[in-house]
């Protein structure tokens, strides 16, 4: 069974956005889809295991991957791990492959379709958060939106972090004007799309500091504790939607909802009605499936036979 390193798996989709973007958002709607929530084994203090097995199509595919918020102290990954793709009627092994790249490309791709539909006409972008994945989320947005339309507002705690994220999006040329930022309330208040990816376990973003039509894409609470959204921000949206609301109740933002009655969508029902524009202020709740992991690994294998 062949393998491919992270490097090879960066080769295969470097400016495939298009197709990364395309096979994810089919993938919600096709019917052969199927998958059992994360598994999450504990690891550590901050750390933890998961495991994310999926079927699509011909294809079964498990996910094993580990999340480690302190990994930057020994310049290593946040997240390390390895799918393997298999043949769904006969176990077949077809192609193992690293998780680095690939978890960082379906999470800004899932990221980019939500906001498509929930906030079609987004000029304005907010970043919580600068380190590798804000980079792909702002490409996965380019992708849909155009650079050209794009103004980034971001913030981090660390100046460092949005200083390196600034002189890339200079170098990409990649949006129209981009902005430091010395609090959150600062950079989100014109945001058209604000986006958190924090590992933050505090809630920090308020319902109050939000445009009436802001659409936001929670991305950093993907594990038990983690949360990023103050509750005013759920009580106060007037359309939810989750990759999978299971998880989110159990990992995601929705996990500290006290309303059992809240009504949820799934982005599969967003996608079929095409768009949900309003005045009010929307929110995705995404943990990351394992729909995503193996709409992708299917792409890369796809394409490293081509």
């Amino acid at each position: 069974m062949k393998y491919l390193d992270d490097d090879q798996v960066k080769d295969l989709l470097n400016n495939k956005w298009g197709q990364v973007i395309d096979t994810i958002e089919s993938a919600f709607l096709d019917e052969t889809a199927d998958m059992v929530p994360k598994v999450y084994l504990q690891a550590g203090k901050a750390g933890d295991f998961r495991a994310m097995p999926a079927a699509l199509g011909g294809y079964a595919a498990l996910k094993w991957i580990g999340v480690f918020p302190d990994n930057k102290e020994f310049n290593l990954p946040t997240t390390i791990g390895t799918l393997i793709l298999n043949d769904k009627f006969t176990g077949k092994p077809f192609l193992a492959m690293d998780c680095t790249t690939l978890t960082a490309y379906r999470t800004a791709a899932t990221s980019a379709i939500a906001a498509k539909y929930c906030a079609p006409e987004a000029r304005e972008f907010a970043f919580i958060g600068c380190g590798l994945q804000a980079q792909y989320h702002i490409e996965a947005y380019e992708s849909i939106f155009g650079h050209m339309n794009m103004t980034v507002d971001t913030y981090d705690q660390s100046r460092d972090a949005m200083r390196k994220l600034h002189k890339w999006i200079g170098k990409e040329n990649i949006a129209q004007a981009w902005g430091y930022n010395d609090d959150v309330e600062s950079a989100v208040k014109y945001a058209d799309v604000v986006t958190t990816l924090t590992p933050s376990t505090e809630a920090y973003l308020d319902i109050h500091w939000l445009k009436s039509n802001c659409h936001v894409n929670a991305v950093g609470a993907d594990a038990v504790g983690k949360r990023e959204l103050m509750p005013n921000v759920i009580d106060g949206a007037g359309f939810i939607v989750c990759d999978d609301e299971e998880q989110a109740r159990h990992s995601g933002e929705l996990q500290y909802n006290v309303w059992p009655n809240l009504e949820l969508h799934s982005l599969a029902s967003v996608i079929k009605k095409y768009t949900w524009a309003s005045e009010q202020i929307s929110v995705f709740d995404s943990t990351g499936v394992a729909i995503e992991d193996i709409a992708i690994a299917e792409l890369i294998y796809r394409l490293s036979h081509s």
